[in-house]
């Protein structure tokens, strides 16, 4: 058994004596030399990858909790309720254990304007390096969360039309004669622009600015009391009428009678034309009395202005002269004596009269007679507009007669001059109204004030159809234009509180549905309220605090844009003046309209202002959507739906960022 054990150690001590005096086996020493550092390497990058992983995971479960947790928050106090949250919301992301971390710790609480700051922490064990003395890695980050909304602006573009006084589902149509229903459309927007207005506020911070404008639209804007009077045009061009003289010159019959007379034709009729007193000079008092009872005297008295004359002969010059009739003519006959006297010489006889006509003729003596008419001149008139802006009222001859009447100024605006093309891009040198950053500085860029009882509907004096032409006339044609002036704009400027917003949106204080629906001058202004730049931009550029302002135009409509070629708008009365279209035509209208719409629709979102529509009771159209920025177009169809649309962009605005 011994000799066996020692053949069996003697056996291994052979086999390294012979590998010893092998020179390949010097390779088996230089791998495993080699895998000692490879080990190393590839460890390394194992472990590193594994600590960059839960890094940045932890990272997010940090940022998580404390987002969730300032979402939860009402105002700044935080509580328990909300360190669960964030807590919760942390282990949903990073549960215990991931990536094998050990002594996982998140800590969370709140700064006294409640801003949530959390810190999470935890060692990662290596899976390789252990074997090289590193056994750990120590892992800590920490986040922030708060309510971001500060410096924001918002502007409310509303359509404040006619069919804002019906329901939503309303299936007539029109105006609802202009008297809100239980269900008004315009009562439930009341409503969801407070819901819009609490949930922006709940969500601020008394060191946020937070601006709200209100544009109020139809068939007009009102922002007169917003501008400056060097914007405003001196003297403006209206459809009007003004009082002038119709001045004829006509051959008048003296009325003495007939100087010759030779009736020719065969009597034709005998209308009484009444009691006529005829004086009769040259005669004696028997002349006299045989000239009464002598009657009847035929053909004596002849009346040129009734004369049915085929030929007319003149004679003499100056003012006076002889014409001779010739053809169809009125013949008098003083039939019968009624009463008389003889006085001075002069025989005055009343007799009962009687005409007929009959072919004839007759010479008379005429006096040229000039005769002066009122009437009124119908025309584009140009008036002086100073008193207007100094003392808030124009007197102009436009009443009945020439009378003076006085116009006043609602705040309604006509639009600078424009282009009347239905292609915008790009914008037209002369379409200075679709510059939502436009600064007036020439007659082509002024605004002028709407004023519909200055604007006049004229016609055709021969046919009464509308007439485009200057037209002189004894005709009172006082049709005033339908108009439509909304509720004064509202700039950009704080609310003190909801009470304020609340009654700003009242019946009472004028917030009412009237007027026609044109979507394009409503987001012109809307732009020109909102943007940093143009009129405002003194206003509107920077924040008090000078962080950055963000921009939202919130546009509600109940109805697709509808135009009228009758209507007095900013753009005057499109039939007579023609800004937009050049036929006049109301179908035109409508697609120009909607190209502008359109065109200012691009003009605010270029300049990085978030647009929002909102269709309420109607069809969110193409032109709808397309206006809004891309996702941000809402379709609501009665009045719970509107208030959460209202509700969810008001929640997106005021949406939580993280801070670092």
């Amino acid at each position: 058994m011994a000799m066996k054990n020692e053949q069996e150690t003697a056996a291994p001590k052979k086999f390294w004596r012979s590998l010893a005096k092998d020179p390949t086996a010097n390779t088996i020493v230089i791998v495993a030399a080699s895998l000692v550092p490879l080990m190393a390497m590839v460890g390394g990058g194992v472990d590193a990858s594994r600590y960059y992983m839960a890094d940045t995971r932890l990272q997010a479960a940090c940022d998580a909790g404390a987002l969730a947790a300032r979402r939860a928050m009402d105002d700044d106090d935080f509580d328990s309720s909300h360190k669960q949250i964030a807590e919760n919301f942390f282990d949903q992301n990073f549960e215990d254990g991931l990536f094998g971390m050990e002594e996982r710790s998140r800590i969370y609480s709140a700064t006294d304007d409640g801003k949530v700051q959390g810190t999470a922490s935890g060692t990662l064990p290596t899976s390789i390096m252990g074997a090289f003395g590193y056994d750990e890695f120590d892992l800590a980050v920490d986040c922030e969360a708060d309510i971001n909304i500060s410096n924001t602006d918002i502007m409310f573009v509303l359509d404040v039309t006619g069919s804002m006084n019906c329901a939503p589902d309303n299936p007539n149509g029109g105006s609802c004669n202009n008297v809100e229903a239980s269900n008004a459309k315009i009562k439930s927007l009341r409503s969801s622009a407070l819901t819009f207005y609490d949930t922006v506020e709940a969500a601020t911070s008394s060191a946020a600015q937070v601006r709200y404008g209100i544009l109020p639209y139809s068939s007009s804007i009102n922002v007169g009391a917003s501008l400056n009077s060097a914007w405003l045009a001196d003297s403006h061009g209206y459809q009007s009428r003004e009082p002038t003289t119709i001045i004829e010159t006509d051959w008048v019959y003296d009325g003495n009678g007939a100087l010759s007379s030779n009736k020719t034709g065969t009597n034709n009729g005998y209308p009484f034309l009444g009691n006529n007193e005829t004086r009769v000079p040259g005669l004696t008092y028997d002349q006299c009395v045989d000239f009464a009872f002598g009657g009847p005297h035929w053909d004596i008295f002849y009346d040129p202005n009734n004369a049915t004359a085929t030929n007319i002969n003149v004679s003499g010059s100056g003012d006076t002269r002889q014409a001779t009739y010739q053809g169809n003519l009125t013949w008098k006959v003083l039939y019968e004596f009624v009463s008389g006297n003889y006085t001075g010489g002069s025989c005055n006889i009343t007799f009962k009269e009687y005409s007929y006509t009959a072919a004839g003729e007759a010479t008379v003596t005429e006096n040229e007679e000039t005769t002066e008419t009122f009437a009124y001149r119908f025309d584009e008139i140009e008036y002086d507009l100073a008193s207007l802006y100094s003392t808030g009222s124009l007197i102009a001859p436009t009443g009945t007669n020439g009378a003076n009447e006085t116009h006043t100024w609602g705040g309604c605006i006509e639009e600078a001059d424009t282009s009347n093309t239905g292609t915008f891009s790009p914008l037209p040198a002369s379409a200075n109204d679709l510059d939502i950053d436009l600064v007036p500085n020439s007659s082509d860029e002024y605004w002028k004030p709407v004023l519909p009882s200055l604007v006049f509907y004229r016609f055709d004096s021969e046919t009464g159809n509308w007439s485009r032409d200057e037209e002189v006339t004894t005709s009172d044609w006082n049709q005033n234009p339908s108009a439509s002036c909304p509720k004064a704009a509202r700039k950009l400027a704080e609310f003190s509180d909801r009470s304020e917003l609340e009654s700003w949106l009242s019946a009472s204080n004028g917030f009412v549905g009237r007027g026609s629906t044109y979507h394009d001058i409503g987001m012109i202004w809307g732009g020109r309220f909102i943007s940093p730049d143009g009129i405002f931009s003194s206003e509107n550029a920077t924040a008090p605090n000078g962080d950055a302002i963000t921009r939202h135009i919130i546009f509600m409509t109940d109805g697709i844009l509808s135009t009228s070629n009758t209507v007095y708008t900013p753009y005057g009365i499109e039939w007579w003046d023609r800004r937009v279209t050049d036929d006049g035509q109301s179908a035109t209208g409508n697609t120009r309209h909607e190209a502008r719409f359109q065109a200012a629709c691009k003009a605010a979102r270029d300049k990085n202002i978030s647009v929002w529509v909102v269709a309420f009771g109607t069809t969110l159209t193409d032109n709808l959507i397309d206006c809004a920025t891309p996702g941000r177009a809402y379709s609501a169809n009665d009045a719970d739906t509107l208030d959460a649309a209202f509700k969810e962009i008001a929640e997106k605005i005021a949406a939580l960022r993280l801070t670092a």
